[in-house]
């Protein structure tokens, strides 16, 4: 028996389902905005027995035939910001049906745009301040809270002005929340609030410790006004701003003390005034007859200064002056401020003699030509000399030799001069023997003055010469550049003849890269002529000593063709800190100095700083280059920790534009590089 399946079509109806919720205007709609909804179903034609709106926030509105019957449009104005779900219903249908469904929706989003402005930059304690409300629905009608337990309504509110602007002064420092309700002042609704911080008045100076006769800078934030009464502790009593000026006469410790005139707050803080720093100082103090001596005048407060210099001359002058002596003897130099109105003397004393044998080493090092105790130079090369520099207690004969491979190379004989730094160097030609391969010595040997016990020896200095002429030409950095811990160097050299490719190694030991030790890491060079290390090998570079690196040229079957000479550099992470004061020309005059940018006319300039040494030590040498070229040489005897010692050094401004640099080392054995400092000196002649 078979079945038969009878399959039946369904009928498909269309329905016009075409209801929607149609608002007014085009979003973004706000609190306290007049919204007008209506449905496209609305036909006064079709009498519904009823309707709804309901726009949920908790309104509804219902409408009866008589209502129906005229307009479909409605208004609404939402007083809290949110997302809001409207809809509209309707009861009753007419016939024939013509709108599907019943109830209809639309979603509709609220912002705020309403907000509290505060009328001035700063909230001060003690004093007015004023707030406007922005975009309020009832501007003259809010309640305001004002954070502090005071309320304002639209009864007691202080008139300030302008439309719902309102005044309140608070009392006390602190932080506080300003609500301010809308809508009359309806306490169901959500306000707006505005939080302020009121900062307790504070006093702050520079110089953090001032001297005597030295202006102070006072500055009291947290209290806003031209008209503040201000006290110095001293017995004097001004009447100011925010910013005064003060000078003490005498050195303690006051009590300064500033406040409205009217109305508190008062606030006040403690300033110790040092005693007088005024001095002189004057350098060589030893000098030879005609030899001019550099005189001083440090911190004094006129524009010029009378010199006594103690031989019969007298004048006004500058904070610097130079003298020169005709005659020995010990001459006193006194120096009086303002002009010489001031009572107060300062003296130093300068000995004028001859020149004797009676000299003593104050400072000596020897270096070869790159500043360092090593270097590699290919065979043939006449680019290389030894270096001895000093300074002298005394003026007089410095004899000696130069020993090379530990036999007799050079001999010298120099005059010295008292305090003067001074170079001597091996001769150009011939000059040091570079025609053997391999590794040589050179030391000094002094024969006056002879060195004792209490003198330093002279270290061994070497240089290694390579088997061949053909090598690598380093650009930069120079060899034995020192650099800063957080500044990665890009290292460069010039092509070389017949090169495929370049590597570059680095090494904490100079012999691996010597005997090019098979341990050698070799990188490749993506730049050809140049090479930025990464912070991973950036890192692996050892602090404060030095590093050795070298760049070798390979050609296209890998075979070495050419190296460079092995050169270093020191990473320094600074234990030392340089402070540039001031800087003037010889006549005390100050230079323009921006940052670490000096720009002068003058031929030389004085600088004049300070070094601070984060440890202890029993000598400090500050060196001072300008363009790599040594220009002064400076001795800190007995330095304590955290100790600031002042400096003064004149520096050469012959050139466009000169690189100064200020090296300080630890001379304990051996010598470290502790600091370092940089500057740029630019002519604008």
């Amino acid at each position: 028996m078979k079945k038969i399946i009878f399959v039946i079509p369904f009928l498909l109806v269309s329905i016009n389902l075409y209801s929607a919720i149609i608002v007014n205007s085009q979003g973004p709609y706000y609190v306290g905005q007049k919204i007008g909804f209506k449905s496209n179903c609305f036909d006064p034609g079709n009498t519904f027995s009823s309707c709804v709106w309901n726009f949920g926030d908790g309104t509804t509105i219902s409408l009866g035939p008589k209502d129906l019957s005229t307009s479909g449009r409605r208004y609404h104005i939402f007083r809290s910001p949110g997302t809001y779900r409207v809809s509209y219903s309707r009861s009753g249908p007419s016939s024939p049906p013509k709108c599907l469904p019943l109830t209809e929706y639309k979603t509709i989003t609220i912002s705020e745009n309403r907000s509290i402005r505060m009328l001035r930059r700063r909230a001060p304690v003690g004093r007015e301040i004023r707030f406007a409300p922005v975009n309020f629905n009832t501007p003259t009608g809010i309640r305001w809270d004002m954070g502090d337990g005071t309320i304002y309504t639209r009864a007691n509110r202080k008139t300030a002005g302008g439309r719902g602007i309102i005044a309140h002064t608070y009392k006390k420092p602190g932080y506080y929340t300003i609500r301010a309700y809308d809508w009359k002042g309806n306490l169901k609704t959500i306000p707006i609030t505005l939080n302020i911080r009121l900062a307790a008045p504070v006093i702050d100076f520079i110089p953090k410790s001032p001297r005597v006769d030295e202006t102070v800078g006072f500055l009291v934030s947290g209290i806003d006004s031209n008209s503040i009464a201000w006290n110095f502790g001293d017995g004097t009593i001004v009447r100011g701003s925010v910013r005064v000026n003060h000078t003490y006469r005498m050195a303690g410790t006051y009590t300064v003390s500033a406040g409205y005139i009217d109305s508190p707050p008062t606030v006040s803080t403690n300033i110790t005034v040092l005693p007088e720093n005024r001095y002189i100082a004057a350098s060589p103090l030893v000098v030879k007859p005609n030899e001019e001596v550099t005189v001083t005048a440090y911190n004094f407060r006129g524009k010029t200064v009378w010199w006594n210099f103690g031989d019969g001359v007298q004048k006004p002058g500058f904070y610097l002056e130079r003298h020169a002596y005709a005659e020995p003897g010990t001459y006193t130099i006194t120096a009086r401020d303002e002009g010489g109105k001031s009572e107060k003397k300062f003296t130093t004393n300068v000995t004028v003699r001859n020149i004797t044998d009676r000299v003593n080493v104050e400072v000596l090092e020897i270096r070869l030509d790159n500043g360092k105790n090593y270097k590699i130079v290919p065979r043939n090369s006449k680019h290389i000399r030894a270096i001895l520099k000093m300074k002298m207690r005394g003026t007089g004969i410095v004899s000696g030799r130069w020993v090379v491979d530990g036999s007799p190379f050079e001999f010298f004989n120099e005059v010295v001069y008292q305090g003067r730094l001074k170079e001597i160097y091996t001769r150009k030609v011939p000059g040091l023997p570079t025609i053997e391969p391999g590794l040589h010595t050179i030391t000094l040997e002094l024969t006056r003055p002879a060195l004792t016990e209490d003198n330093m020896t002279f270290p061994v200095l070497k240089y290694f010469v390579l088997a061949g002429e053909n090598i690598v030409e380093i650009i930069s950095p120079q060899d034995g550049f020192v650099a800063k811990d957080k500044d990665p160097l890009e290292f460069s050299w010039k092509e070389a003849r017949g090169v495929s490719r370049y590597q570059v190694a680095f090494s904490n030991y100079l012999n691996p890269l010597f005997e090019n030790a098979p341990s050698i890491n070799w990188l490749d060079v993506t730049a050809r002529l140049k090479f930025k290390p990464g912070a991973n090998i950036w890192n692996k570079i050892k602090r404060n000593r030095w590093t050795y690196w070298k760049v070798r040229a390979l050609d296209i079957d890998n075979n070495v063709v050419a190296e460079s000479g092995i050169n270093d550099i020191k990473v320094v992470i600074a234990e030392a800190k340089v402070d540039i004061n001031k800087v003037t020309n010889l006549n005390g005059e100050a230079v323009e100095m921006t940052r670490n940018n000096i720009t002068s006319s003058e031929d030389d300039i004085l600088v004049h700083g300070s070094l601070e040494y984060m440890g202890s030590a029993e000598f400090l040498v500050l060196r001072v280059y300008a363009d790599e070229e040594l220009v002064d040489l400076l001795l800190f005897r007995d330095v304590k920790k955290n100790e600031k010692r002042e400096f003064e050094t004149s520096i050469p401004n012959k050139k466009r534009q000169t690189k100064i640099v200020f090296q300080v080392l630890n001379t304990s054995s051996p010598a470290v590089i502790v600091g370092i400092h940089g500057m740029i000196l630019k002519n604008s002649n």
